[in-house]
């Protein structure tokens, strides 16, 4: 089951939206530390206090990008209430891979290298929270699985994880499709000790 945005007030979704493409124009024109919150709320035409209703800071404002951007791309991906499945689970995989890839592959400017970690953590966490819930419903749950699925879903999110930042780093002999057939071969491996990935 993919993690639900959060259905708000049209309003504020739209003031939101507006903070959010503002700050995307801005990282395009100067660096992530030249960027003030004025500068962000003159160019989203709000003011400052309207920027702090809705985000604590700039970098609440990034991680909030990124979260929204990595749930939007699997909500367009996955089918409604998704489950887990070797279907959905190569998915997932692609769309790790692919945003991994727009982060190391210039869609941010050198003086925006020093957010890879934080574009990273945002998108290893949403990447857990997914799978987590896949097997949270997969396997049956009680006090002594519970752990087993919280370190499945550790241990696999940083196999996805791991795998892409190193293929977008590397020179990308394989295609990010190879490469997901691979790292799928590896999770199959993982997942078969807790539960069989079935195919749809």
């Amino acid at each position: 089951m993919v993690t639900e945005i959060k259905s708000v007030d049209p309003r504020v979704k739209r003031t939101r939206q507006l903070l959010q493409q503002a700050f995307f124009d801005l990282m395009n024109e100067k660096s992530f530390r030249s960027i003030s919150v004025q500068d962000i709320a003159e160019r989203a035409t709000v003011n400052r206090a309207t920027f702090y209703a809705h985000f604590e800071d700039k970098y609440a404002l990034l991680d909030s990008c990124i979260r929204e951007s990595f749930q939007q791309l699997l909500t367009e991906r996955l089918p409604a209430l998704s489950s887990l499945s070797s279907t959905n689970m190569h998915i997932l995989i692609l769309t790790v891979f692919e945003l991994i890839s727009q982060i190391h592959g210039g869609t941010c400017s050198p003086s925006h290298k020093q957010l890879d970690p934080l574009f990273e953590e945002a998108v290893q966490q949403e990447l857990y929270k997914v799978l987590y819930d896949w097997l949270k419903h997969a396997v049956p749950v009680d006090a002594n699985r519970t752990e087993q699925v919280e370190v499945t879903a550790t241990a696999i999110s940083w196999a996805i994880f791991g795998s892409a930042v190193r293929w977008s780093q590397s020179s990308r002999t394989l295609h990010k499709e190879e490469m997901a057939n691979r790292v799928m071969q590896v999770v199959n491996g993982g997942l078969s000790q807790v539960v069989s990935l079935a195919a749809e």
